[in-house]
């Protein structure tokens, strides 16, 4: 992880040498700081040093008034939100094990106490905040809080364990207006037009990663700062921390407007057959001011606003533009026009046949910042869709069959799909296609029985070429890759041949490379890191051969330009190898879907009714991915989502006239721990995997009433 990497003592010899690595918490090389941690096998079960917290409340007001011409219907409605939420949780839902810590700082507390001469004295400071009594604990964290300053600031959490954990708070308020004429005539032909406009704003929007190594990084490299700058001479150079000693996505303000004209016109060509045609116009315009702030600028102790500090010119939120900013500001812009067109065909009483084109937008937008070594586009475009369907209304049986079927294929231009990079959500635009089938039965045999029935098919692929590199898998699939875990920031590059198959050369090369590190040959490392020569991953590791290494990124980039040759050509790609995801099936979109329900109602005499159901529904295998399982030669389904079946059942006895009731129920009878969907984290936070799951069986009672 970005923490493991900043607390290790390879990248902290690189930095200030061996006195400096003496503070690290552990090696690249392991232990790692989750030894012995407690990973319940049961995925309802979670092992958590920080309690999940969840606030929320919401203010909604709506007013809306029509009026009734005779020919012409008028309606004005308008809606206000304002929502408020703020929620925690342990950001890797495990416990650290300190106990690998307690070389660094005891070393640490030692350096803070003049034990090795007052030079080193200031890392008492950090010493102070952190573990105020002791190496033992309790280990101080900062608290996600708007200063930046964190527990520097006095803004702490203490825990017997070192903490990790994340939060999202924000602000939103909404304006929506929208007004409607339509017609009512008795002819052939009726219109609907309309408008609508919406605006919502949204005021610092945060989300937060907090834990105690961020802290150590911000504390320990921040005087390590001071006393480099002392040493070249300049005195005066105060203690500083590194700011903000936390992760922080702060979208300071948001803003959409949004307009639609809308209109549609129905006309009956004969008795059975009506034409529906309608357009629409979308105008929408976003703009955003934001910032992510990670031990980025030095912050002088007793510093009330981080971004107050003296040295916060050296920070740059915006990368894309000359200069140094303190936030991003973007703006976009989008108006298109949509539309549909369907005709109904009403072959007989019984039996209804309808086929439809439209025309779908969704609005592009504007990706996060992130951190410089991690490059995305800032804006992504529209999404597109042409639907084009085809279906069946039909009542068999004298009433007893009711049967539906809907085909549909729908083709999509810039899909906007969604991944995980430095620990914030970026969209990616893709073309798919989907098409499939759906048929929904109901029968009732008897008045009091009724048995409903589903199936849908859904194939879905991208259709379009793609390249896009899988965090999973930077190689690409190519074993003669080696893939690299930055020391500086956690993130992953790979070094590959320029001559495919040149694994040997490849490797060779990252091992003169991280000799070159060690031996303190490469400008602003000191030497003595340790690094070592690339080594195989292990069987069943899910990487196609590949080996791997810890180094520096920009290093290898510069030796690849300037000694690559020697070893047959070298490239180095920062993100890593891209894949071309054409083909690959989109996430979260299960191929087979099936239900089936039973329901009877049995009245009594008295007016009473009971009535018994029970329900059960299939979804199939689907990915969690758009990198759908294995990379090119692999046999792991890595980001596969298992089948799920789940039941239901309810009983529920109806007072005379359905004036009352009271129902039980049980969900999820069979208490399944299904997994329904996951997403995988970014490399720096150690590529860990999130996976969403039923609900647990539940069963209660409910009771309503009319009057």
């Amino acid at each position: 992880t970005f923490v493991g990497t900043l607390t290790s003592k390879e990248f902290l010899t690189t930095q200030g040498g061996p006195g400096i690595g003496a503070l690290a918490l552990g090696s690249l090389y392991g232990p790692n700081a989750f030894t012995g941690a407690v990973n319940p096998s049961d995925p309802r079960q979670v092992y958590t040093a920080s309690p999940p917290t969840y606030f929320t409340d919401e203010i909604q007001a709506s007013a809306k008034i029509e009026h009734d011409f005779g020919g012409i219907k008028a309606k004005l409605s308008g809606l206000y939100q304002q929502n408020k939420v703020d929620s925690s949780e342990d950001y890797y839902l495990a416990l650290q094990n300190p106990a690998g810590f307690i070389p660094g700082l005891t070393t640490l507390k030692a350096y803070g106490s003049g034990a090795f001469g007052p030079g080193l004295g200031q890392f008492g400071q950090v010493a102070n905040v952190l573990i105020p009594n002791g190496v033992n604990g309790p280990y101080c964290t900062s608290q996600a809080e708007p200063t930046g300053t964190g527990a520097y600031g006095g803004h702490a959490v203490c825990s017997q364990v070192p903490l990790n954990f994340d939060r999202s708070v924000g602000v939103n308020k909404a304006y929506t207006a929208e007004a409607i004429v339509s017609s009512q005539f008795d002819g052939k032909f009726n219109f609907l037009l309309g408008g609508i406009y919406n605006r919502i704003t949204t005021k610092n929007l945060d989300y937060y990663v907090n834990g105690f190594g961020i802290d150590y990084v911000a504390g320990v490299l921040g005087t390590a700062t001071a006393l480099g700058q002392q040493g070249a001479g300049n005195t005066t150079f105060p203690n500083v921390y590194l700011g903000s000693p936390f992760y922080r996505n702060n979208q300071q303000d948001y803003k959409l407007e949004s307009y639609g004209i809308f209109g549609e016109g129905y006309y009956k060509l004969t008795d059975s057959v009506k034409v529906t045609v309608g357009v629409r116009y979308n105008n929408d315009k976003k703009s955003v001011t934001a910032r992510t702030a990670l031990a980025a600028f030095p912050v002088p102790y007793g510093t009330t606003n981080a971004f107050n500090s003296p040295f916060v010119g050296s920070y740059d939120a915006d990368p894309g533009t000359a200069g140094n900013q303190l936030f991003q500001q973007r703006k976009v812009g989008f108006g298109e026009f949509t539309g549909r067109a369907v005709v109904d065909w009403k072959i007989s009483d019984t039996s209804l046949l309808y086929v439809s084109y439209s025309r779908g937008y969704k609005s592009g937008g504007i990706n996060p910042p992130l951190s410089p070594i991690f490059t995305v586009p800032e804006s992504f475009a529209p999404e597109f869709i042409n639907s084009f369907e085809v279906g069946s209304k039909n009542t068999f049986l004298d009433g007893t069959l009711r049967l539906n079927l809907t085909g549909f294929y729908y083709k999509y231009s810039g899909l906007q799909l969604s991944r995980i990079v430095a620990r914030t959500a970026v969209n990616d635009n893709v073309d798919a296609n989907i098409y499939g089938v759906e048929l929904e039965a109901i029968v009732q045999p008897i008045q009091a029985l009724s048995l409903n029935f589903g199936f849908s098919y859904l194939h879905t692929e991208v259709s379009s070429d793609k390249f896009v590199t899988n965090t999973r898998d930077p190689s690409g699939g190519r074993s003669d890759a080696v893939i690299i875990k930055d020391i500086t920031n956690g993130s992953n590059c790979a070094v590959v041949p320029n001559t495919p198959g040149n694994a040997a050369g490849a490797n060779a090369f990252v091992g003169f490379v991280n000799s070159q590190i060690n031996s303190g040959a490469v400008a602003g490392l000191k030497p003595g890191a340790g690094l070592q020569a690339p080594t195989a991953f292990p069987v069943g590791s899910g990487i196609n051969g590949a080996t791997g290494a810890f180094g520096v990124c920009a290093a290898l980039k510069g030796y690849a330009a300037a000694a690559g040759a020697l070893f047959g050509g070298i490239t180095e790609l920062d993100a890593g190898v891209p894949v071309n995801i054409k083909g690959n099936q989109l996430p979260q979109a299960p191929n087979f879907k099936a239900s089936a329900g039973i329901q009877y109602t049995a009245e009594f005499s008295n007016g009473f009714a009971l009535i018994p159901r029970f329900d059960i529904a299939f979804t199939g295998n689907s990915y969690g991915s758009i990198f759908n399982g294995a990379a090119p030669g692999q046999t792991r389904f890595i980001n596969r989502v298992p089948s799920y079946t789940v039941m239901n059942a309810s009983l529920q006895l109806n007072g005379p006239n359905d004036r009352w009731y009271v129902r039980g129920f049980i969900q999820n009878i069979a208490n399944n721990n299904a997994e329904t969907g996951q997403y995988v984290t970014d490399q720096s936070s150690g590529l860990f995997t999130n996976i969403f799951t039923l609900e647990p069986r539940r069963y209660g009672i409910g009771a309503g009433f009319k009057f």
